[in-house]
């Protein structure tokens, strides 16, 4: 099953305004944190025992100053996601898959393109040398007139 074309204006580089790269790495950093000490709450909760309640306290606490941090960096960021990946995340999969599969799609539609463009070109050619031979005066001069609008289109 091939995942949905993905909206492309959201991955040009043009459409997201400029943010600093240190706010994205200080987000990065806090995010990976706050995974941590969710696997560590795991950890605490799984093994609960009474003496544990000070430590799950803690980790909590640093969990929820972790995400009101995330929340202030976040109001530096301007980063666009694309819908389709936002959706393969949401059904559990993973968005390298994602990124995978549509470089794949890309680069098999550029070969498709370009196997057009050079059936297309081979036609013209053969087109234009069964023109020359059948019609040769007046292929001469649509050849003349070419020439003529080249150079006229190179000087402006």
């Amino acid at each position: 099953m091939q995942p949905p074309r993905p909206n492309t204006e959201a991955l040009q580089p043009h459409a997201q305004p400029e943010f600093h790269d240190a706010d994205r790495k200080a987000m990065e950093a806090k995010i990976r944190e706050a995974l941590e000490t969710l696997s560590q709450i795991r950890v605490t909760v799984m093994n609960h025992e009474s003496a544990d309640e000070q430590v799950l306290q803690q980790r909590v606490d640093r969990l929820v100053r972790g995400y009101a941090e995330m929340h202030v960096v976040k109001d530096r960021l301007n980063v666009s996601v694309p819908e389709e990946v936002l959706a393969y995340i949401k059904d559990g999969r993973n968005p390298d898959e994602f990124t995978s599969q549509f470089m794949e799609r890309v680069a098999s539609e550029n070969q498709f393109t370009n196997g057009k463009i050079a059936a297309l070109t081979n036609f013209k050619q053969e087109f234009e040398a069964k023109l020359r031979e059948f019609f040769p005066e007046e292929s001469s001069e649509r050849l003349d007139c070419q020439q003529t609008e080249q150079q006229q289109s190179v000087q402006r």
